[in-house]
Parts: structure tokens; C-alpha cells; sequence
């Protein structure tokens, strides 16, 4: 149960409808304005703020949960992380296939170092497994977050490579401007960039 008192049941068939819904919307790509339209829409849909407001109690506080709850975990629930994850209709690709795609084949990645905040995983390449690198990945909206977390982490000691991957879509393409933005910041900084279109 939540600490809104909603029963689990039902807050498991919401967030389900929702994510099935999202998958079809392409969420992760969508822009922050349209996002907010479908909060709108959600909060006074039957199906789920009508369900939700007598253990909410108000449309703003539902706008707040979907937001700060489903919403916010949907994209690390499409990688298969968090109590959600169970709930997602279309998972996103494998962080094991997104390392192939992003540096090429023969890297071996540790699914027990899986963290998040941002997501990331410790990576060796089979040629070299005690040569050892972060590999951190997320929409390129999230770049800074990623940057940010690694330049965070390398000055509280962390003395592995990172390697900072942003995903794009077909929908939603990184433009080349963009990307060489990219690689400029994380040269600047010491990382590892890398791109791939997922989706």
C-alpha cells in the first residue's frame, strides 16, 4: 500500500494502464509540454484520477502521484528496474545490447552493479577483464544528469572510466550538432561518449 492508502491491487492495474498507454505515446521522447497535457488528461480520466481520488484526495495531489511516482520510474522500469518494472508493456532494450550498440561487441557487463540515479552498470571488455568502466546511459534530455554524475562521482573517488551513452529514437533523433556537443563536454571532462538510437 502506498502512503496514500491506495490498495496495491489498484495501484498496480493504474500504473499498468499507464504505462501501456505511454508505450504507445513513445514517452520518453515527449516533450515536457506534452507531458503535462497527459497529467491533465490522467487526473480527470475515470480510469485513473477518478480511481485514484478517494484515497488521494485531490486532483493536484493525483497530478503529484503520477508524476513524482509511476511517471518518474518509467524509464528505469522499462530497463527492468524498480517495483514497477513487472508493470511495463514495452521494456526498452537490454543495457547488455545498448553496450554492444554504443562501443561494438565483446564487452561482458556486471548486472550486479546495476545502479541507478543515473542508471549505470561496471563494464569489462573480454580482451582485458581487469581493464574496468562505468557505463551510465539515459535519453539525451538527461545528459547533464549523466555528465553531472559522473564528474560527482570521479571527485568522491571514483577512479573508473566513465562512459556517458545517450539513447535517442527514430521518433526523436539527436541531432549532429547535438552529438558533437556531447563529445565536446564529456572530452572536456575526462569521460567517455557515446550515442545510440534505440527504438
Amino acid at each position: 500500500m502506498s502512503k496514500y492508502g491506495i490498495p496495491t491491487d489498484l495501484e498496480e492495474e493504474v500504473v499498468r494502464l499507464l504505462y501501456k498507454r505511454v508505450g504507445d505515446l513513445n514517452w520518453t521522447y515527449l516533450t515536457d509540454n506534452d507531458r503535462s497535457s497527459l497529467y491533465k488528461a490522467w487526473t480527470s480520466d475515470p480510469a485513473v484520477g477518478g480511481r485514484l481520488l478517494p484515497f488521494i484526495g485531490s486532483e493536484e495531489n493525483i497530478r503529484l502521484w503520477l508524476k513524482n511516482g509511476p511517471m518518474k520510474e518509467y524509464i528505469r522500469a522499462t530497463y527492468g528496474v524498480g517495483k514497477w518494472a513487472p508493470l511495463v508493456v514495452k521494456p526498452s532494450t537490454p543495457v547488455s545490447e545498448l553496450v554492444v550498440m554504443a562501443l561494438g561487441p565483446g564487452w561482458k557487463v556486471d548486472l550486479e552493479s546495476l545502479d541507478i540515479k543515473p542508471l549505470r552498470v561496471i563494464i569489462r571488455h573480454e580482451d582485458d577483464e581487469e581493464m574496468e568502466q562505468r557505463f551510465a546511459w539515459a535519453p539525451m534530455r538527461d545528459f547533464k544528469h549523466l555528465a553531472w554524475a559522473a564528474i560527482a562521482a570521479q571527485a568522491g573517488g571514483d577512479a573508473l572510466p566513465w562512459v556517458i551513452c545517450t539513447v535517442d529514437s527514430f521518433v526523436r533523433r539527436i541531432t549532429p550538432e547535438q552529438k558533437a556537443t556531447n563529445e565536446r563536454i564529456t572530452k572536456r571532462l575526462g569521460l567517455i561518449s557515446a550515442h545510440v538510437t534505440d527504438g
